[in-house]
């Protein structure tokens, strides 16, 4: 029968232990070195600053380090620098004097992202591509003229929403706000795009409300890919990968949906005149 003797544990975990501080006194530490870095709070060795972030209300505790070491912080988890910016004016400052190095966003693990891969708005490198993306979303998306057209789309839905909690109140059912408050922004957001709602007879509507829900979570699992790039490159293992692809195929399918409806009508409008 195999047995462990107590005091070899021991000699191993304090083995350990001081391994991983000449680790992080030595190695770590000396990457800090020319960097003129923002005040930042006591970390751990490996986790870094983790233990301070690890909450499921993530802004009351930047919140709280904000206001106990200032607007700008110095933070790291595992082998991942941040900086936190918790003031407008520096924030505006950051954006002014550092466009370039702010707008660039690394890859996620994989390479790719739920839309268009690499193409997509939010992983698009820093470049062309990126400014001419960001000047049709701000010159027709969301321009004052846009968002006053589409007012009335808004109200009506809203309307809609209230109208059907008021239902289901006065039969004294039970609601899934969760729920309807996302069929309310999934509305929203395809008649502003599409100018129509989505079909709840054809399963339409559910459909984008579940991609919603998935591209959600798996965002959220963007970060600890993020976070654990550099091993899990190293060893060849891409996390994710099925999902996205999954979800990035059915995003496609529902697009594809969209513009040919839109071609058919822009060519029935076309053949009326």
């Amino acid at each position: 029968m195999f047995t462990v003797d107590f005091q070899t544990c021991l000699i191993f975990i304090v083995l350990c232990l001081f391994s991983t501080i000449f680790y992080y006194l030595l190695l770590v530490k000396k990457t800090k070195v020319g960097y003129n870095l923002p005040p930042s709070p006591p970390s751990l060795p490996i986790i870094g600053h983790l233990h301070h972030i690890l909450s499921l209300l993530i802004h009351k505790s930047l919140q709280k380090l904000s206001s106990k070491y200032g607007p700008i912080l110095y933070l790291r988890v595992f082998n991942v620098p941040m900086v936190l910016v918790t003031s407008a004016s520096i924030a505006y400052e950051i954006f002014r004097a550092q466009d370039l190095n702010v707008s660039f966003r690394a890859l996620p693990t994989n390479e790719g992202s739920i839309f268009f891969g690499p193409s997509g708005f939010i992983t698009a490198p820093y470049g062309d591509y990126l400014k001419f993306a960001k000047k049709i979303i701000v010159t027709k998306l969301l321009r004052p003229q846009a968002l006053h057209r589409s007012r009335c789309d808004r109200e009506d839905e809203v309307n809609r929403f209230y109208a059907s909690l008021l239902d289901k109140a006065m039969k004294k059912e039970s609601v899934d706000v969760g729920g309807e408050a996302m069929k309310l922004i999934t509305n929203i957001i395809c008649k502003i795009l599409m100018g129509r709602r989505c079909s709840e007879e054809n399963g339409e509507a559910e459909i984008v409300r579940r991609l919603v829900t998935e591209s959600d979570l798996l965002s959220k699992k963007f970060i600890l890919s993020a976070i654990l790039r550099k091993p899990l490159k190293m060893i060849g293992i891409s996390l994710f990968k099925k999902e996205l692809t999954s979800i990035s195929r059915r995003y496609d399918e529902v697009l594809e949906t969209f513009l040919v409806e839109h071609e058919k009508k822009m060519g029935e409008n076309h053949h009326h005149r």
